[in-house]
């Protein structure tokens, strides 16, 4: 016990108080002067900042996981960079100690993404220099993080998310997004889903939430731990990212000229109406899908997908994080 406390001291005392995880691919050809004016406020804003850049999917997430005993860790990208970096701190934390936030460093985002739906839930700036702002000294709230299960027979995974997961016609307009090299944002995704309507899917699913449940074909299953995603789509329009809740909107099998129809409903947050639309809020959600689903968890498209078994747990107030 003795070596334990010594080994954790000597980690404290050589792990640089702040450290930046950077993703160097994030918002596309865009997001490369973006990038560039926030390394550079982040460097006279933190002088003794500890620069580290990703490789490759995943490397955010052992990067957090290696400066867990870090004061403070910026993420400098979009909202699957923030992912990542928020997998390695939960998974460096013990699988009993999701609770103790104290433990974990403080998260600050800087925003150079394609989408950056999490900063506009939570409070944070759009514009990089405010953000570095924010990231110094803004106020501190907590974050829920959702923790995801997947299963497919005896083969098992489980990961998090911060924001949002997408079952379905959102993962297909995800992966259709990802083929475009500039456009960002709302547009990039209106683009996109003009374009998935081509090929639409409707996978039979078994839901479980609570006391409702059902068996029924889907156009989309969104879990939501904010009110937008998707570029700003407001499809929880009641979601808090602290409240120890999921926000999840069903939106029950439609044609492609009825989803289009749609569309406006839910960039505006009034689709909660729809009577194709279920929404459901609780701590737990439960997913099985009997067919092959494509599955995105904010913003990232997971490749390959063997899973058909999904169980979502909120792990309340797991983060804290810089806010203006």
């Amino acid at each position: 016990m003795l070596f334990l406390t010594y080994r954790g001291l000597l980690a404290r005392l050589t792990m640089p108080r702040v450290v930046s995880i950077v993703n160097p691919v994030a918002g596309k050809a865009p997001g490369a002067k973006l990038r560039a004016r926030a390394l550079e406020e982040l460097m006279r804003t933190f002088p003794d900042s500890t620069f580290l850049y990703t490789s490759r999917p995943g490397h955010a997430t052992e990067l957090a996981r290696d400066a867990r005993d870090a004061e403070l860790i910026v993420a400098v990208g979009g909202d699957g960079t923030v992912r990542e970096v928020v997998s390695g701190l939960m998974s460096a934390t013990g699988p009993l100690d999701h609770s103790t936030t104290g433990s974990l460093p403080l998260l600050a985002v800087i925003p150079v993404g394609s989408c950056n739906d999490l900063p506009r839930n939570v409070g944070i700036p759009a514009d990089v220099t405010e953000a570095c702002r924010v990231a110094k000294g803004g106020s501190v709230r907590p974050l829920d993080v959702i923790r995801v299960e997947m299963s497919e027979g005896t083969n098992m995974q489980q990961t998090y998310f911060a924001n949002a997961a997408g079952f379905g016609f959102d993962a297909q307009v995800t992966t259709e997004a990802q083929k475009s090299k500039r456009l960002r944002g709302m547009l990039l995704y209106l683009v996109a889903i003009v374009r998935t309507l081509s090929h639409l899917e409707c996978p039979l699913v078994r839901i479980r939430a609570g006391d409702f449940s059902a068996d029924q074909r889907v156009l989309m299953v969104a879990a939501a731990n904010g009110q937008y995603y998707g570029g700003g789509l407001k499809v929880a329009p009641d979601a808090s990212p602290d409240d120890g809740l999921i926000d999840v909107c069903v939106g029950w099998e439609m044609g492609w000229w009825s989803t289009l129809k749609k569309l406006p409903r839910f960039v505006a947050g009034t689709h909660v109406t729809l009577k194709e639309v279920k929404m459901l809020r609780g701590p737990e959600l439960d997913l099985e899908f009997l067919e092959p689903v494509q599955v995105e968890l904010d913003g990232d498209v997971l490749s390959p997908q063997p899973f058909r078994r999904f169980r979502l747990t909120v792990l309340p107030k797991a983060i804290n994080i810089r806010v203006d």
